[in-house]
């Protein structure tokens, strides 16, 4: 039985293996940290990473831990993943609002933040600084960052958000000193002025009490000393949930698309430019207030969005008197340019289809006796009138012009009759308004012996069944307004870069977004940054090179090329990229 001297010369034993643990789990520590750090000064992020994150989750709170957390957002940070640097830094002023590394955390959120273009939040974060930090050269590296990203990428009704959000001796006069920079800045000095009055009454003891007395009496100083900022305002439906996660694929995708395109611009060029970002939410009132915010930001010089053609007709009707030009990447309705005088269809319209696959046929492939096959439903009777309509005008016969009911499969009485021309015919045009319905009409066409060139809009790229005509098939031809090589070395290297930053494949909608972007940034270069001047240089012809198609736009203001594609052996081609005509 042990008695109490047994028992405490048990517990001393125990007590000095528990401290010699400590000290050897310690040492461990300290030499991993040291080790992730000197491969992180050496940029090898590939292998800190993971030290970093053994010392984070496998060890218990140690003395090295919220250095690590630190550091793995630095890497993040340095890898431009900027959400899951974002998630960490986020999560650490929530655990650990007392260390003595969150004045770090929140100037790598306002970077981050600035980097993704979402200047607001940015702005708001340095708000958060200012107001809790003790460190003076922090608070200024944070302000005059703050102070570079209100006057040049945001409103003042912005500004104003955030003056009436904050309330702090240190915050207040110092977004009041913003909000009056910005009136100034677009010619406003009544407002501009008040707004200084109102801080140096209210502050007079206030680091931004001098600066506001100095700009109240020489106001001009605010737009002579300060150089023209581009800021492409992006508009997209992307849906964002309660906890601020957009929920929308294709609009994430497509925004993906952009942001990229304008990072590589930023990269190798001097000016910058600058984005943005807002989330219509297919909704008519948001729609409202980004067009008072955009209108009253003279930075904003055009608007890349919205998607979908009814929203983008909501944004030309609500944006009339704005003189803003406004570029869809993807909207394809045929009256949008007669909305409004300042807008541009990047995605060529259903008659812009029509037109110049009729222009392709005649010019390229020198046929002049086409027939037509049309379905009576969707968009096929526009395509198929819009092309009849261009084909006759420049020369060329119709020989027929049949219709059908898509799915009905009720083919054999039009086909036989466009059949009677089969001495003549040198092609015929189908515009599919549905994919299941090309079976059948291959399957009828050579039942009627009709081997004949094929021309047809992209929903052939979906239709089944070529490999039971496959001499027929090899014949099909078809206009789309996408094209994506993935053998292609371009393409490949461009899918490299993008993936190395976001974790993703380049698809169809990123490159709509990515391709759209590049034309603006195309445009914007060597010329005085101005909402007419660009539009000026849109409307002369200027040709952007795509990955998906080219861009390029006259006085119609809609997209003149298409890409010519080719189905031959089991495998879609591109023939070319084909501008049409005026």
């Amino acid at each position: 039985m042990l008695n109490s001297k047994h028992i405490v010369v048990i517990l001393l034993l125990i007590l000095s293996v528990c401290l010699l643990t400590q000290k050897l789990n310690g040492q461990d520590i300290d030499s991993e940290f040291r080790t992730a750090v000197d491969l992180y000064s050496s940029s090898d992020f590939e292998q800190s990473l993971p030290i970093f994150s053994k010392i984070i989750d496998e060890y218990d709170f140690n003395f090295k831990t919220t250095a690590s957390i630190i550091f793995k957002a630095k890497i993040f940070l340095n890898e431009q993943k900027y959400s899951d640097a974002k998630k960490v830094l986020t999560s650490f002023i929530e655990r650990y609002p007392s260390s003595r590394y969150i004045d770090e955390a929140r100037i790598m959120l306002v970077k981050i933040n600035f980097e993704e273009a979402n200047y607001f939040a940015a702005l708001k974060e340095v708000g958060y600084l200012a107001d809790n930090s003790f460190s003076s050269e922090d608070i200024t590296e944070a302000k005059e960052l703050g102070g570079r990203i209100a006057y040049n990428y945001l409103s003042s009704i912005q500004v104003q958000r955030l003056v009436d959000s904050f309330s702090g001796a240190k915050t207040k006069p110092y977004f009041m000193l913003l909000l009056g920079k910005s009136y100034l800045k677009s010619n406003d000095e009544f407002n501009g002025k008040k707004v200084l009055e109102d801080l140096m009454s209210r502050f007079p003891d206030s680091e931004e009490f001098s600066q506001a007395e100095e700009i109240y009496d020489s106001p001009l100083m605010i737009t002579k000393t300060s150089s023209p900022v581009i800021i492409i305002g992006v508009m997209l439906p992307l849906q964002a949930d309660e906890s601020g996660n957009f929920t929308s694929t294709a609009s994430v995708e497509i925004l993906e698309g952009i942001k990229f395109a304008i990072s590589e611009f930023n990269s190798t060029h001097d000016e910058k430019i600058g984005i943005a970002i807002r989330d219509t939410k297919s909704d008519n009132e948001t729609i409202t207030e980004i067009k008072n915010e955009f209108e009253d930001n003279s930075s904003v010089k055009v608007i890349l969005g919205p998607l979908h053609s009814n929203e983008v007709r909501a944004t030309l009707e609500e944006f009339e008197d704005s003189r803003i030009p406004v570029v869809s990447p993807t909207a394809t309705d045929d009256d949008l340019t007669g909305v409004s005088e300042y807008f541009f269809q990047a995605n060529p319209s259903f008659f812009q289809r029509g037109k110049t696959i009729a222009q392709y046929i005649y010019y390229v492939e020198n046929k002049r006796k086409i027939s037509i096959l049309n379905s009576i439903d969707n968009y096929s009777p526009l395509l198929a009138s819009t092309f009849e309509e261009e084909f006759i005008k420049l020369g060329g016969e119709i020989l027929k012009h049949e219709t059908f009911k898509s799915k009905s499969f009720d083919l054999v009485s039009p086909i036989s009759r466009i059949a009677e021309d089969s001495l003549i015919i040198e092609g015929i045009y189908i515009p599919l308004s549905d994919n299941l319905d090309a079976p059948g009409i291959l399957s009828e066409l050579v039942k009627n012996n009709l081997n004949v060139s094929i021309y047809g809009n992209q929903d052939w790229f979906s239709a089944k069944g070529f490999e039971t005509s496959p001499e027929l098939s090899n014949k099909i031809t078809f206009d789309s307004d996408y094209f994506i090589d993935f053998t292609s070395e371009e393409y490949i290297k461009f899918n490299t870069s993008f993936s190395e930053i976001t974790g993703k494949d380049a698809n169809r909608n990123v490159l709509y977004g990515y391709d759209t972007a590049g034309y603006l940034l195309t445009v914007m270069r060597n010329i005085v940054p101005s909402r007419s001047s660009l539009i000026s240089k849109m409307i002369s012809g200027i040709t952007s090179v795509g990955l998906r198609n080219n861009i390029c736009f006259d006085e119609s203001r809609v997209n003149k090329y298409l890409n010519i594609v080719r189905y031959k052996d089991g495998v879609f081609e591109l023939v070319e990229k084909f501008k049409s005509a005026d």
